[in-house]
């Protein structure tokens, strides 16, 4: 648990970081559009600190909202949990202007390196791919920042939870049924025994030798607190056939 939760942490210091080497890239396209000076740059860094802000925020609450998708949310139904709904939207609105800007950036700034005459590689992939991509793993993030499980590992646990209650709950069912069944036991017990005590020795002997045809002499000898040889005596005198 606490290598998730750290490594959790790590992801959002790598999407911060991200964030900040876009931050400059996005303030440059907006200062474009505004006038010459401090207060251009100042502006253009506020609207673009804004911006790159709520693409973090929106993040985290995106990331949060597809966490708290109900259990058993499966293909299309999971996807349209996860990303059609406003954050997602404020996301992709926030991801749009962030592309746009660092794209220009790239274009504006890139220069020709040897991989596009040796490998007849395009300006413009690389363009993409270090301007205007890197605002659209926001969308990754979102999801990778959020603790779900794809492969149904949550549903598992849940069940296997539910099933483990499930069998406390018959094991003590079956332990209180069986303390009751003791308890009743024990009860006639003491009423035999109550019982027993009102009577003489010999008729003692008589009522435990019918009741309970395979208790040994001995044992009726010790109950009654009588000798196994008076017990032996006046079974066979009664006649009391024993088991």
């Amino acid at each position: 648990m606490k290598g998730s939760v750290w490594m959790n942490r790590l992801l959002w210091i790598v999407y911060l970081c991200l964030l900040g080497v876009l931050l400059p890239h996005t303030a440059w396209a907006f200062s474009q559009f505004e006038p010459l000076g401090n207060l251009g740059t100042a502006t253009a860094y506020m609207a673009a600190t804004a911006f790159e802000m709520a693409i973090a925020g929106l993040t985290h609450k995106l990331a949060k909202h597809i966490e708290s998708t109900p259990k058993r949310t499966k293909g299309l139904r999971r996807f349209r949990y996860y990303y059609v709904n406003s954050y997602s939207l404020g996301l992709v609105a926030s991801i749009g202007v962030s592309s746009l800007a660092n794209l220009a950036h790239a274009v504006q700034f890139g220069r020709r390196i040897k991989i596009f005459d040796e490998y007849d590689v395009p300006f413009g992939l690389y363009a993409v791919a270090f301007g205007a991509i890197l605002p659209i793993i926001s969308l990754l993030f979102a999801r990778v920042l959020s603790n779900v499980s794809e492969d149904g590992e949550g549903e598992e646990e849940l069940d296997l939870a539910n099933k483990t209650i499930r069998d406390l709950r018959t094991k003590l069912h079956d332990v209180e049924g069986r303390a009751l069944d003791a308890e009743g036991r024990f009860e006639a017990a003491g009423d035999l025994f109550a019982e027993l005590m009102r009577k003489n020795k010999r008729d003692r002997i008589i009522e435990l030798a019918e009741r309970f045809p395979e208790l040994p002499g001995r044992s009726i000898a010790i109950i009654t607190e009588s000798s196994p040889s008076y017990v032996s005596e006046v079974i066979t005198e009664v006649g009391v056939s024993r088991g």
